[in-house]
């Protein structure tokens, strides 16, 4: 029988027949063709990339972008009906699977097998390509297994592609242990960072270094893990808490190798701190920080719609102010003289008048670079966020107060709203926050057109704080600790440096919070710490209400519930969640996680 391949690429290959009653559909290329054919395999593996998920974008206009950090409470997204509202809050994730969370690429995984199975057969290609490409391959297959064990633990590990005449014991496979996963992801980015090329060929593509940051990071989760967990199901999950020291040592080195000896840079192209930590992730030439990306480009039939739904109402684009944040996201945010973040809520009853030029202008620059708050500047306008605004009438010499009344001005004033947009106040009941998430927003895509900015999946600053917390779990063994922190991270952030009795676990925790805000990276980092239960479970995330105070310039600020009194469930068992009743169904040798 001849074996054919799909490729869905959007591409018609015709491919001719002796016999003209042998027809071949024009999206199947025989096996014998793609693997002797550059192009063609290149192709195959492009469309590898397109297929796995390094962020989440999935929804319609991409709204699930926003997911992941919706879990981790730093913002959610505008409208109940969304899931990163909606199967986010008020959600118990049972024994039906995980739901949006869920990610079981096993039909990705087989292709792969296959890619590399097939390749290092071809007859036409060279060496050196079959090694690099299907380097490549494993690099995606990795990814994959590290995605599936944030989420289950231990699962298969299939690194063959299985026939279509394959027996039953063959196609029951049963759960690798936890810790069989970390290893072989861990042996595999080894491997192959060997063979990956130190520049890649191509943006977007897996190089050497980008083996070894992944590899900072994932053997980072394992050493969390045993740290912070304890096995179960006979092994199955979990580690030998007398492993993590040797994960975090595996972490150190693959971070200081990437340190110490690839072509990486933190972004400093800027002299204004606000403004470059705005550019590093909008700055697509030559970005020195950026380890491994997603490439887009709205011309090419690659983009997402980010800035479509997450612009600020009032510029541009038809649906926009998507993904509100949360006044517990503020306060992780410390002002620049060292103070804490975290004022006393107290403060916050809608009596108390805050100075913005302090509240705002003397927080962490991260702060004022990655989220929208009242009176930001973008596109050269202020973003307003209040709901009303107390004034002094020149009239009369009365104090009034505004309502929410759209297109009332204050009087005397040049052009000062009486209120900001509904949709970044008070829309929809209490659906706003009072603030907005700025971080991947680009100013320069045109109204309502899809994006092409790229999108960072690995930077240098996360593996300086891979390398930071795994040094601080083994006491700092290369003495260096604190002046990666001080002097690299913070310092590019214009933050002060902490001295060493104030690098603690917290502390530290607190960086990887502020310095990773809005990458997909804190729901995870809340789980492996195992402190997802104390800081999700039926915890209240708020939101803050904004009052203008137009004769002093301050503002008044109220906290109230930010979920319209919902919460999210986040029990014991969801550390690792169920692999769902249709799986167990479908595999007899699965075994289903605790809890469920």
């Amino acid at each position: 029988m001849k074996k054919s391949l799909y490729i869905l690429l959007g591409l018609v290959f015709i491919v001719s027949c002796e016999d003209p009653f042998d027809l071949t559909p024009t999206d199947i290329i025989s096996e014998s063709i793609v693997f002797e054919d550059k192009g063609l395999a290149d192709a195959f593996v492009n469309d590898l990339y397109n297929r796995t998920q390094f962020h989440m974008t999935s929804g319609g206009t991409n709204i699930n972008m926003g997911f992941i950090n919706s879990w981790g409470g730093e913002h959610r997204n505008f409208a109940p009906w969304q899931a990163a509202f909606g199967q986010v809050t008020n959600t118990p994730y049972d024994e039906n699977g995980a739901r949006l969370l869920d990610y079981w690429p096993y039909n990705n995984i087989r292709e792969v097998n296959v890619y590399i199975e097939n390749l290092g057969k071809s007859k036409s290609l060279d060496a050196e390509y079959i090694a690099t490409r299907s380097a490549e391959a494993r690099f995606i297959r990795a990814w994959e297994y590290f995605e599936m064990a944030k989420r289950f633990g231990g699962v298969p590990i299939v690194t063959e592609a299985l026939g279509i005449d394959a027996s039953a014991d063959e196609l029951f496979i049963s759960r690798n242990s936890e810790k069989e996963v970390y290893d072989f992801v861990g042996s595999e980015l080894d491997a192959i960072a060997g063979i990956l090329p130190e520049v890649g060929d191509n943006d977007g593509r897996a190089t050497k270094w980008a083996a070894l940051a992944l590899k900072s990071r994932v053997m980072l989760y394992a050493a969390s893990v045993a740290r912070n967990g304890f096995q179960q199901l006979d092994g199955l999950l979990g580690f030998p808490a007398s492993d993590a020291n040797g994960y975090y040592q595996q972490s150190m080195a693959a971070a200081k190798d990437v340190m110490d000896n690839g072509p990486f840079s933190l972004y400093r192209r800027n002299p204004d701190v606000v403004q470059n930590l705005i550019d590093l992730f909008l700055d697509e030439s030559d970005n020195p920080e950026v380890i491994f990306g997603v490439k887009y480009d709205f011309e090419a039939g690659k983009s997402h719609r980010f800035d479509v739904t997450g612009t600020p109402a009032g510029f541009g684009f038809s649906w926009n102010s998507n993904y509100p944040v949360y006044l517990e996201t503020m306060e992780k945010f410390d002002f620049i003289d060292g103070a804490s973040g975290k004022l006393d809520r107290a403060l916050y009853d809608g009596n108390n008048l805050l100075d913005p030029a302090r509240f705002f202008g003397e927080r962490d620059p991260r702060f004022r670079a990655w989220i929208f708050y009242p009176e930001t500047i973008f596109k050269g306008q202020p973003v307003y966020f209040h709901t009303s605004t107390v004034y002094t009438d020149p009239a009369d010499g009365m104090k009034k107060t505004t309502t929410k009344q759209t297109g009332f001005v204050i009087p005397g004033s040049d052009g000062f709203p009486g209120a900001g947009h509904a949709r970044h106040g008070y829309a929809g009941g209490n659906n706003p926050t009072g603030l907005l998430r700025r971080k991947h927003i680009n100013p320069t895509t045109p109204d309502g057109q899809a994006s092409s900015t790229d999108w960072a999946i690995i930077r240098l600053a996360e593996v300086m704080l891979n390398y930071v917390e795994a040094a601080f779990y083994l006491d700092d063994p290369n003495g260096d600790m604190a002046d990666i922190l001080n002097n690299e991270v913070r310092d590019r952030a214009g933050m002060p440096a902490l001295t060493g009795a104030e690098i603690t676990e917290d502390k530290i925790r607190q960086e990887r919070q502020v310095e990773l805000a809005f990458e997909e990276h804190v729901f995870w980092d809340l789980r492996r710490w195992r402190i997802a239960v104390e800081e999700l479970d039926n915890k209240a995330r708020h939101k803050t209400t904004w009052t203008k105070d137009f004769d002093t310039g301050q503002y008044f600020m109220k906290m109230e519930h930010g979920d319209k009194g919902r919460v999210r469930l986040h029990p014991e068992r969801n550390y690792y969640y169920a692999l769902g009743l249709g799986r167990i169904a479908d595999n007899p040798k699965l075994v289903e996680n605790p809890g469920y």
